[in-house]
């Protein structure tokens, strides 16, 4: 298993461009979007785009072409009419582009594509493709393309096409898109985290850039979607696309000088997951990582220490192969729907460690992890209340804990 075949994505001062790109017109060809194709067929006399009163006039694409290079600025936006053949979508640019979108919003705006009451598609000029690489209103513009393809016409759409003096460089570039695109998307409304992380390390945001190496340490895993249709990782096999949550577990283990423990974790859980199993998301679940990396770091101490000192023999990585090479990652936490507290899972660890601990042969016949176990419960209490200093603000109450812990951890009698 590889991680990519191409060179690392350019990220401030360290990289060169990896982006997959497609262009519209091919896009909208695939598979998925063939009911899109289809309503955008049964619709074709009403098939069109809409543009607001006084929006004209736009350059057109040769008059942009030729003004772009005798800017002065390095950074220059044009309003221009760029044929559909010219729309490009590139991959650590754009949002995942989902069919079932196109076809509601082009149903719902009686079969045309309506700029009327939206603001143009961004698009960023590549001098060397003659290509704009879309950043903003990609459904839209997919639709566009649709409805070209279609009418097996070059349509033109009112694109702000952002263009750069040649001399910029690629990596200049880079930076100043991400600029763009991070700082439009914030404002607006926030996007998903696996759709910043591209940008934040494009604007060397160190955590961000820590967080992408994590990933990539892991052959195969990857912090996009799992079918997401412009992969930066080569090779996927799974997904973490909770990478707010990741990004803790990993700033965590960084801090605690505990990042080789942490990838053993996340790569046992990789190899012995029935992936079959686990489609078609192939999600790998954070708050299972979160809660094996908590349990090793505050419980399993405990079990060190046992007996004088002696302790019992448990390896937390054996421990996931045992479990997950018959069952599915679901059945271990139960549903983290409403149970999902570090300090939750961390008391369903403990009570599967227990089962493990009693049908190892080492003459444990009671749950190790238990309520009259006053050290198991402190250190519950601390992972439920990190803020007890000073001002001993208490988030979670011991009587609240030691009930949890009442339910969820068996006595196995």
């Amino acid at each position: 298993m590889t991680t990519t075949s191409k060179p690392p994505l350019a990220v401030g001062q360290q990289a060169a461009d990896n982006l997959t790109a497609v262009l519209a017109t091919d896009l909208v060809k695939g598979t998925k979007f063939k009911i899109l194709l289809k309503t955008v067929k049964d619709n074709i006399d009403r098939a069109g785009i809409r543009y607001p009163v006084g929006s004209e006039p736009c350059l057109s694409f040769e008059t942009f072409q030729n003004l772009r290079a005798s800017q002065l600025d390095e950074m220059t936006t044009y309003l221009v009419e760029v044929p559909v053949s010219k729309l490009n979508y590139k991959q650590g640019q754009i949002r995942l582009v989902r069919p079932e979108f196109c076809v509601q919003n082009f149903n719902l705006f009686g079969h045309v594509v309506d700029f009327t009451q939206s603001e143009f598609p961004v698009a960023h000029y590549d001098e060397t493709t003659g290509l704009c690489d879309l950043v903003k209103k990609q459904h839209l513009s997919a639709q566009a393309a649709a409805v070209a393809v279609v009418k097996e016409e070059d349509l033109t759409v009112r694109v702000r096409v952002v263009a750069f003096q040649t001399k910029v460089t690629a990596q200049e570039r880079d930076i100043l898109k991400s600029k763009l695109f991070y700082s439009e998307v914030k404002g607006i409304n926030d996007t998903k985290e696996w759709e910043k992380l591209l940008h934040q390390c494009a604007l060397d945001e160190p955590v961000a850039l820590a967080t992408k190496s994590f990933y990539e340490s892991i052959p195969g895993l990857t912090w996009q979607p799992y079918a997401f249709p412009f992969p930066y990782v080569q090779g996927v096999q799974f997904c973490c696309t909770k990478v707010s949550q990741m990004t803790k577990v990993i700033q965590y283990a960084t801090n605690d000088d505990a990042l080789g423990e942490l990838r053993d974790i996340v790569q046992t859980l990789c190899n012995t997951f029935d992936w079959e199993r686990e489609a078609p998301k192939k999600e790998l679940s954070v708050y299972l990582i979160r809660a094996f990396y908590n349990f090793e770091k505050r419980l399993h101490p405990l079990i060190d220490d046992a007996m004088g000192g002696l302790g019992y023999h448990f390896d937390i990585l054996d421990h996931i192969e045992s479990f997950f090479a018959k069952k599915p990652q679901k059945m271990y936490l139960g549903s983290t729907t409403t149970d999902k507290k570090p300090w939750q899972h961390l008391v369903k660890v403990a009570d599967r460690v227990n089962e493990s601990l009693i049908e190892s042969g080492q003459g444990i016949n009671t749950p190790f992890f238990h309520l009259g176990k006053r050290t198991f419960v402190d250190a519950v209490y601390a992972l439920a209340n990190p803020n007890m200093g000073k001002r001993r603000t208490e988030a979670v109450d011991r009587d609240l804990i030691e009930k949890y812990i009442k339910v969820h951890v068996r006595n196995f009698n």
